[in-house]
């Protein structure tokens, strides 16, 4: 009971000294993982629904393109769209710890140039605390998500090379059954 009393009394600690950046951070990142998470779970079974039975639809070419295409707007387009934005959220917490680090810097240097009753090695440890502890998170939440984030690119770039391949193989077949 004490060492989670301990933990979350740093936790605490963390965020006060971290700064609004930090706050800010933390929001970004639970969204981000959110829409990763989502957009992973939508994803996987895409591979399995493709190679059981798309093609099962219809017989000739005008129905399996449409099952196709219908396919491609409906349930691949979802993640495609995601795609970019988690990209993007990622790039934000990278940056907005680099933000943190700056303002951090720039309350240490005013820190240094301000003079009061106060000990000033107090007041320029408080601002280098709020530096590192904003890069540091950006960088915890974006680091893990960019691999997880290059996982799901590839997952889904296969995911459109399998719907092509079955797509272009489904047409010949039924091309070859109009043919006879």
């Amino acid at each position: 009971m004490e060492i989670l009393q301990s933990i979350v009394g740093e936790c605490k600690a963390l965020l006060q000294q971290g700064g609004l950046v930090l706050w800010v951070i933390l929001a970004v990142g639970v969204w981000l993982y959110t829409v990763l998470l989502a957009t992973w779970r939508v994803a996987v079974p895409l591979r399995e629904a493709i190679s059981e039975g798309i093609s099962e639809a219809g017989s000739s070419q005008r129905q399996l393109h449409n099952t196709y295409t219908i396919f491609l707007l409906e349930r691949l387009a979802w993640v495609d769209r995601r795609i970019p934005v988690i990209g993007v959220m990622i790039g934000v917490c990278t940056l907005g710890g680099l933000l943190g680090t700056v303002s951090g810097m720039l309350s240490t240097f005013e820190n240094m140039a301000s003079v009061s009753q106060v000990d000033p090695m107090e007041k320029i440890a408080s601002g280098i605390s709020e530096a590192l502890i904003t890069t540091q998170a950006g960088l915890l939440i974006a680091l893990p998500a960019s691999f997880i984030f290059a996982l799901l690119k590839s997952r889904v770039g296969a995911i459109h090379l399998q719907l092509e391949k079955k797509m272009h193989a489904d047409l010949a077949a039924a091309y070859g059954k109009e043919l006879a």
